[in-house]
């Protein structure tokens, strides 16, 4: 008795006496591909609804991890169920006289008809599903921020710019008329860290200024960058009786009666010193902005 007067005739035949094996289980193929696709959209949504509106990392790590996980499903139900396996070479007889083979073979063609109409919209969902997960990714690059710009070779000092302590106060000539060293910056800018300096007063003639710098340190009042040269720590530490500056990140120490020299440690470049000018009133003042960029010189790599 032939496959086909017993009823199983589901799986058409093939040369040989075989058959093909059958495929589905009797379910219509495809919708946990799309469920999965509808996950995939929907958590991709969610991530750009997070990531824009701020929300906890939990947020983001779940909406991504259910696109993510909708992704995968949907990959791998569409190579089970929809993915075309199946090689069938060689003439297909068909009796005239085979009522039911007829029948079951219309009924193949029909069910088959389905699975292509139900491929080639799970194909165009499959396409959407992958482009809407694509596009969330971009508004990653958002955590990039902006461009720096030029703003990585200038900071706030001016010409004329006061030198003010943390507090605001004005710096003037009377301020270190012993010597010594404190932190200052320019008058309205006390917040901008990149234009911090160390101001120093050499009251003894032991400071002489580099070739070209000779009008930068009135009356012996000495400026440089506390921004290290080498990852950008504050160089704080201030060692009088050899007159050196110090970072405490990494111990870059620099030579202040010579430029601001590195003399130890792994800094490769001087800190930069500001030009400082002594106004009518007595107060300190810039001359310009620094001459070169402030901290790690990464502008000079390679």
């Amino acid at each position: 008795m032939s496959a086909r007067e017993t009823g199983t005739h589901g799986a058409p035949p093939v040369p040989g006496g075989g058959s093909a094996p059958a495929r589905g289980g009797g379910s219509p193929p495809g919708w946990p591909a799309a469920i999965g696709l509808l996950v995939t959209v929907v958590g991709a949504v969610g991530f750009v609804v997070a990531f824009v509106t701020n929300a906890g990392t939990a947020w983001l790590g779940g909406s991504l991890a259910a696109a993510l996980l909708g992704l995968g499903v949907a990959l791998a139900y569409w190579g089970r169920d929809l993915a075309g396996d199946e090689v069938i070479s060689g003439p297909y007889p068909a009796p005239h006289d085979d009522v039911r083979g007829a029948a079951a073979l219309g009924g193949d063609l029909e069910q088959s008809a389905h699975v292509i109409t139900r491929r080639r919209l799970l194909s165009k969902f499959l396409i959407a599903g992958v482009g809407v997960f694509a596009l969330s990714q971009v508004v990653i690059l958002g955590a990039l921020g902006p461009r720096p710009g030029r703003s990585l070779f200038v900071t706030a000092w001016r010409p004329g710019s006061r030198l003010v302590t943390s507090d605001g106060e004005p710096v003037t000539r009377d301020v270190l008329a012993r010597g010594g060293t404190l932190v200052a910056f320019p008058e309205g800018h006390t917040d901008a860290a990149d234009s911090q300096i160390a101001l120093f007063h050499f009251i003894g003639g032991e400071f002489k200024p580099q070739p070209g710098r000779e009008t930068w340190s009135p009356e012996g009042f000495v400026a440089y960058s506390r921004i290290c040269t080498h990852v950008g720590c504050a160089v704080a530490q201030y060692m009088d009786e050899v007159q050196m500056l110090a970072c405490p990140c990494h111990q870059s120490t620099f030579d202040l009666l010579d430029g601001a020299r590195p003399v130890a440690g792994p800094a490769g470049r001087p800190l930069p010193q500001l030009p400082l000018a002594i106004d009518a009133q007595g107060y300190l003042v810039a001359q310009s902005d620094f001459t070169e960029p402030v901290g790690p010189g990464f502008w000079n790599a390679g």
